[in-house]
C-alpha cells in the first residue's frame, strides 16, 4: 500500500507532466496560427523543462540524495518557476485592475499599431480598429491618429493599413492622420504626441486604443513620454490570450528594469 508521501510524489509528477504537455500543446497550436514571437515561445520554453522534470523525476530524486549540486539545481529551477508564476499573477492582476473604459469627450484618439498581413490587419489589430471606430462614432470631433510604422517583413506601414480599414467602414479621411514612423510603443506615443500638440495643443484630452492586455503598460509608457492618456481596452484573440499575458508580463518587467515605465 502506498504511503501518503508516495501519493503526493505521484500527484506531483502527474502535475508536472500534464502542465508541461499543456504548455507545449498551447505553443504548437498558436505557432500554427500566427507568426513566431516571444508569446508563442514562452509556453514552449516553460513546458519542456516541466515535462522532462516530471518524466525523469524518480531519477532526479535519486541523484539529489547523493549530490548537493543536483539538489541546489533542483531548488533553483523550482524557485525560478515559483517567482515566474508569482510575477505573472501580479502583472495579470495589474492589467485587469487597470483596464476600465475611459469616458467620452476626448480631443484625440490614438490607435496603436499591430501586426498586419499584406494590406490587411491581423485579428489583434482588427479588434483595436473596431474599438476605435466605436469610440470615434460616439465622439465625432475627436482627431484620430493612426500610429504604426513599417516592419522589416511588412510591405506597407501599419498606419496605412489601419487607414484603409477605417475608410472602408465609413470613417472620413479628414478625421485621420497617419503616424507611420514609429516602431515601438514609446515611439507610438512620442510621435503621436507631437502631432496632437501641433494640431490641437498641449492641453488636449487624449485616449488611445490597444488590446486589454496591453493597456496597463501602454498607459505607463505614455506617461513616461509626457502624455497623460487613458487606454480603451479592445478585446483580445481568445486562443492567444495566455500567450499575450505571458509576453506582457515579461515586457512589464523589462520596461520596469530599464526605467521605461
Amino acid at each position: 500500500m502506498r504511503t501518503g508521501k508516495e501519493k503526493r510524489f505521484g500527484l506531483g509528477r502527474i502535475l508536472l507532466i500534464s502542465s508541461g504537455i499543456i504548455l507545449i500543446a498551447d505553443a504548437l497550436f498558436v505557432m500554427s496560427r500566427i507568426s513566431m514571437n516571444l508569446g508563442v515561445m514562452l509556453p514552449l520554453l516553460a513546458g519542456i523543462p516541466l515535462l522532462l522534470f516530471g518524466l525523469f523525476l524518480p531519477g532526479v530524486r535519486k541523484l539529489a540524495r547523493k549530490s548537493r549540486i543536483v539538489r541546489a539545481a533542483a531548488f533553483l529551477v523550482s524557485l525560478v518557476y515559483l517567482l515566474s508564476a508569482l510575477t505573472l499573477t501580479v502583472t495579470t492582476g495589474l492589467i485587469l485592475f487597470n483596464s476600465a473604459e475611459p469616458e467620452d469627450g476626448a480631443d484625440a484618439l490614438i490607435v496603436l499599431g499591430g501586426g498586419i498581413r499584406g494590406r490587411s490587419p491581423s485579428l489583434t489589430l482588427k479588434y483595436r480598429l473596431d474599438a476605435a471606430k466605436e469610440y470615434a462614432d460616439r465622439n465625432p470631433d475627436a482627431l484620430i491618429v493612426l500610429s504604426g510604422g513599417q516592419g522589416p517583413d511588412e510591405t506597407v506601414s501599419e498606419a496605412e493599413v489601419m487607414r484603409d480599414y477605417l475608410l472602408a467602414r465609413g470613417v472620413p479621411d479628414e478625421r485621420m492622420i497617419m503616424e507611420d514612423a514609429s516602431v515601438s510603443t514609446e515611439e507610438n506615443f512620442r510621435f503621436s504626441k507631437a502631432i496632437i500638440d501641433e494640431r490641437i495643443g498641449s492641453g488636449a484630452v487624449v485616449v488611445f486604443v490597444t488590446n486589454r492586455f496591453h493597456v496597463f503598460r501602454s498607459e505607463l509608457v505614455a506617461r513616461h513620454e509626457g502624455l497623460d492618456a487613458e487606454g480603451i481596452p479592445a478585446r483580445g484573440v481568445w486562443y492567444i490570450t495566455p500567450n499575450d499575458y505571458m509576453r506582457e508580463c515579461v515586457a512589464i518587467v523589462v520596461y520596469f528594469v530599464k526605467g521605461k515605465i
